[in-house]
């Protein structure tokens, strides 16, 4: 009596599903993929410069999401009010893996310089910047910019992709 329970079922969906398959049309079902013309082939070009490749397995190595977050918790109090803040942001790069191991290693050696670049981004700061988005966004953007460009000046890669505030504190 089970065996019917299970067999009778299945019996009748396979029964279903072929008579569908063979009576149905297939036009409008399935993936719609878009016509694609290919006009020429592509130029060939040299792509090993900017990829890794795993000595071990001979594969490419992606790109890769890294970051530092800075230890020093930036504090201040704003010229304008008796409030004070406190901010502590991380540090973001996306280069190919070996690359962004290599380059957060050398953020990590020269974080004391950074974390003076980034004092002197701070001490311009005012309350309604940090309270809004748009101010949030101007300041990461702008410390992201002042680190590139000491980066450059010290002969160093400007691979700062991104600047995060991942606290921000003001009372």
């Amino acid at each position: 009596m089970f065996a019917l329970q299970i067999i009778i079922p299945f019996i009748t969906v396979v029964a279903l599903f072929a008579a569908g398959h063979f009576l149905m049309k297939p036009e409008g079902s399935g993936i719609y993929l878009p016509d694609v013309v290919i006009l020429e082939e592509p130029a060939e070009t040299d792509v090993t410069e900017d990829i890794d490749i795993d000595p071990e397995t001979g594969q490419i190595l992606p790109d890769k999401y890294n970051y530092l977050k800075i230890e020093n918790i930036f504090t201040g109090k704003f010229p304008s009010s008796e409030k004070l803040f406190s901010i502590e942001i991380a540090l973001l790069t996306k280069q190919s893996t070996i690359a962004s191991d290599l380059f957060i290693a050398k953020m990590y050696e020269i974080e004391p310089d950074l974390v003076a670049e980034v004092t002197t981004k701070i001490l311009e700061v005012s309350e309604e910047q940090l309270t809004n988005a748009q101010g949030r966004a101007k300041l990461t953007d702008d410390i992201r910019e002042h680190l590139n460009e000491y980066l450059v000046s010290q002969g160093e890669f400007p691979g700062i992709t991104e600047v995060f505030i991942i606290n921000l504190n003001i009372v």
